[in-house]
């Protein structure tokens, strides 16, 4: 009797041993389950953590310069296609009014007035004061930076710079509050930025215009280009410089998503009589791209066609995409 009884308690002793190691085994198995499926996701965090937090909810992006053109045609896109909610940017109450309107005819209700010149930053402030009353607790999805001006518009080269690239900084420092932390950013380049690197001289000035430039840098490469006194070139400057700002706004601010983009050559105001053939509902590509698509990186540029392209000479639609090595 006496060895059975104590074969007992070994089996029983041996029992709970077993049972209480498949618990710590189970216990470990759905530890490293956990740690594997958030190390899997990690790269996708800050997208799932946006898309999460817009759940249910229009995705509220505002696009500058949106009463005509390629911003026009990009917020009819937005609202009709991809279920966002626009606040268009105009400087002009009247033709921003206009836009709205025919936005609500031809694509959809989600679309509001944000009065907003970006060459103004009086105008700039009180835009971004209205807004956030209009958002309350909500954050913006995205900023687009699509207003500019050219050398076809009549404005003097002092100008164009100003607009095209003192103008989305502005607009960025003003509206960043309002924009959710993973948010995205956009701003809209130019085929004529890589142009510039042809009037710069040396692979020393060139090699400025490959990376990111503070504000304190650019201004100086403003003065130099307006010393220029030519509207060309201070157009393609500033869409050159509009790339180092992209590029510094991308490591500032690392949890964004921050590009910059050619629309192609499109028929609007700016390229009136200039042989541009395009209409501007095809110089959304790469916005949209940008806006909704999981990009490999921040701070790139990305061509008409969707496609990632070099900021040191100019890539065609339909050719390779950039490999990212630059040959100065």
């Amino acid at each position: 009797i006496y060895p059975q009884i104590k074969n007992d308690a070994k089996s029983n002793a041996f029992n709970l041993v077993s049972k209480a190691e498949i618990r710590r085994n189970t216990m470990s198995l759905h530890l490293w389950t956990l740690l594997s499926s958030f190390l899997l996701l990690h790269p996708f965090l800050p997208t799932l953590a946006l898309t999460m937090s817009t759940n249910n909810l229009p995705r509220r992006i505002l696009v500058t310069g949106a009463n005509t053109g390629i911003g026009l045609a990009l917020t009819k896109q937005l609202v009709k296609d991809h279920g966002c909610h626009v606040y268009l940017g105009s400087r002009s109450v009247e033709r921003g009014q206009k836009a709205v309107e025919e936005v609500k005819r031809e694509a959809g209700d989600s679309v509001e007035l944000l009065n907003v010149d970006v060459s103004n930053p009086a105008s700039i402030e009180s835009a971004a004061s209205s807004l956030s009353q209009t958002l309350g607790s909500s954050k913006l999805y995205a900023i687009v930076n699509n207003a500019g001006t050219g050398f076809s518009h009549g404005s003097p080269p002092h100008e164009i710079i100003d607009t095209n690239t003192r103008g989305p900084r502005r607009v960025v420092d003003a509206f960043l509050p309002l924009l959710h932390p993973q948010g995205r950013i956009v701003n809209v380049g130019s085929g004529a930025g890589p142009m510039f690197f042809d009037m710069l001289d040396s692979s020393q000035e060139k090699k400025k215009y490959v990376n990111a430039m503070d504000e304190q840098e650019i201004e100086t490469e403003i003065a130099r280009i307006e010393k220029m006194r030519d509207a060309f070139a201070a157009y393609a400057g500033s869409k050159a410089l509009l790339a180092c700002y992209t590029m510094d706004l991308a490591r500032m601010f690392p949890d964004l998503t921050v590009s910059i983009i050619s629309p192609g050559y499109i028929k609007t105001a700016m390229t009136a009589g200039m042989g541009a053939t395009k209409l501007p509902h095809e110089g959304t590509v790469s916005i949209t791209k940008c806006l909704f698509e999981e990009l490999p990186a921040s701070g790139y540029f990305w061509g008409s066609d969707g496609l990632r392209s070099p900021l040191h000479f100019l890539r065609n639609p339909g050719e390779p995409e950039f490999d990212g090595v630059v040959n100065l």
